[in-house]
């Protein structure tokens, strides 16, 4: 049964008894209004009539005129013993807690500029950064259902009855001291956990200080680059490359500047003589966004040595860091002699994205100005679940859970493969490395991949073309990106199927 709506406090529904209409008529039209705008959704329980009345302060007959002239007017239902619920009215369905919510949609910039009310430059700068994360945003069982979604996890493989007993223990064990304050940089137990994990695991130089806790890695390039950048300066970024660190550089009011990347990684000398008065790059050297590709020790060494004499800051995201494959070089963090280097990781991908918890390395001089946009601007992600994580990664849960994911997206990337060599042989090249959760699958030359992915996707695999992650727009290879981290091996089949038989349509329509 629905729960008492929680909707109604007093001083929402207060009553003026100075105006001319029965208290009765006020309250009937507050709640239908109420009613006829969403807020007070179908099947919801409205308080009972002695509640409502004593928090209204008015007599216990004035709430239940209003109530039955709702039931008469079949804005509401009633019936003894159950209460009196929100009706479900022609063209309704009735919604619990746990159906499927709308999806919000990225509002598009204003096309007209004669509005209604003025948006600063900050929220216009927002709006037009909406577009450039090229993501498309599905829900969680959408996502689930079809194969090949890009950056999911494979939640089946997500140890939930684990995570609800170690978030329910701690919980109970909260401290009541730190219920009203916490820490702007991050839960302080939580950031010596991941210090000494990232020692450990992926070879980053720091102590617990210099870590912060923050809800993305998007989040955090955003308020970096307000931080360090004045607006409009340069900022390299990979070409191909992620989206989502794009549109936090436009949104924060700085230009992104599409630098290529070959076998080697970022091309940093071409970028140097292209945009000279560059003071910031953003890059994922360990494991390239969307290509694989790692970036070589001298490439490294090009891109600290142009840091330090450009007085420029590199932010280097370990993009799938916990799932590279072979020995990977020192991170640039660790070669960094200059401190300008500051490194960004996840847990929302090695975990499950719904988590919302990422983490920076900073240099020691940047951990003062990072502190006080925190507090001030930003603020710590929410303190009970950076607690959990902490408990979940100190009983060492969070080392065997990587360990197996580990197995499992192999497993899940030679599934993808095989596949791929079933349905298309030698017309089909894997481009990238064994590594991470995607892969990037090359198709014959003058193959439209853009209609293919649209085709793929009408029939039941989300697929995405390489070029849509290209500034130019367009790739030397056709190409498309293949997300096999959510795909088990059995819908792996299945999805290759069904790319096999949209380029089939979409070779027949270009003959």
């Amino acid at each position: 049964m629905p729960r008492e709506s929680t909707a109604l406090p007093s001083g929402g529904f207060a009553l003026d008894r100075n105006l001319p209409e029965p208290l009765y008529q006020q309250l009937y039209e507050r709640l239908k209004d109420s009613i006829c705008s969403g807020q007070l959704r179908p099947g919801v329980r409205l308080p009972a009539t002695r509640t409502l009345a004593q928090e209204l302060q008015v007599s216990r007959n004035t709430v239940l005129v209003a109530y039955e002239r709702l039931v008469t007017e079949q804005f509401a239902t009633g019936q003894v013993g159950s209460g009196t619920h929100v009706a479900v009215r022609h063209g309704e369905g009735r919604r619990e807690d746990g159906a499927t919510p709308k999806v919000t949609r990225l509002p598009a910039p204003p096309e007209e500029p004669g509005r209604a009310y003025r948006l600063s430059g900050t929220a216009r700068l927002m709006l037009q950064a909406a577009p450039a994360c090229g993501e498309r945003h599905a829900s969680p069982q959408s996502a689930a259902a079809q194969p090949f979604v890009l950056g999911v996890p494979a939640l089946d493989l997500f140890p939930a009855k684990l995570w609800s007993r170690v978030l329910s223990r701690r919980a109970a064990r909260l401290p009541i001291s730190l219920a009203h304050a916490q820490d702007p940089l991050g839960h302080w137990p939580l950031r010596k956990e991941l210090a000494a994990y990232l020692g450990l695991a992926r070879g980053v130089s720091c102590t617990a200080e210099q870590v912060v806790i923050t809800s993305s890695t998007r989040t955090i390039t955003h308020l970096l680059a307000r931080l360090l950048l004045e607006p409009g300066e340069q900022v390299l970024v990979e070409n191909p490359g992620f989206p989502g660190a794009r549109a936090a550089l436009l949104a924060a009011g700085v230009v992104p500047c599409p630098v290529d990347v070959d076998h080697e990684g970022l091309c940093v000398s071409s970028g140097e003589s292209r945009y000279p008065w560059a003071r910031m790059a953003v890059v994922t050297p360990n494991h390239q966004f969307p290509t694989g590709r790692r970036m070589t020790e001298f490439r490294r060494g090009q891109l600290l040595g142009w840091a330090a004499r450009s007085d420029a800051w590199v932010i280097e995201d370990d993009y799938d860091g916990e799932f590279s494959s072979g020995s990977p070089f020192p991170p640039l963090q660790r070669m960094d002699a200059s401190n300008r280097v500051i490194y960004l990781g996840t847990l929302n991908k090695a975990l499950f994205p719904a988590l919302r918890l990422a983490y920076a390395v900073l240099p020691p001089d940047l951990v003062d100005v990072v502190a006080a946009a925190q507090h001030f601007g930003y603020g710590a992600p929410p303190l009970l679940e950076q607690a959990a994580v902490h408990d979940f990664m100190a009983d060492h849960h969070f080392a065997r859970h990587i360990r197996r994911m580990r197995q499992a997206y192999q497993e899940r990337r030679e599934a993808c493969v095989r596949a791929l060599h079933d349905e298309f042989g030698n017309l089909v090249r894997v481009m990238s490395p064994k590594a991470g959760t995607h892969l990037v699958a090359g198709f014959p030359p003058g193959t439209d991949e853009r209609r293919l992915a649209r085709l793929s996707v009408r029939s039941g695999a989300t697929v995405y073309p390489l070029s849509s992650y290209h500034s130019a727009g367009a790739t030397p290879v056709p190409a498309l990106v293949l997300g096999f981290g959510s795909t088990p091996p059995e819908q792996a089949v299945l999805g290759v199927r069904r790319i096999a038989a949209a380029f089939e349509r979409s070779a027949r329509a270009m003959d």
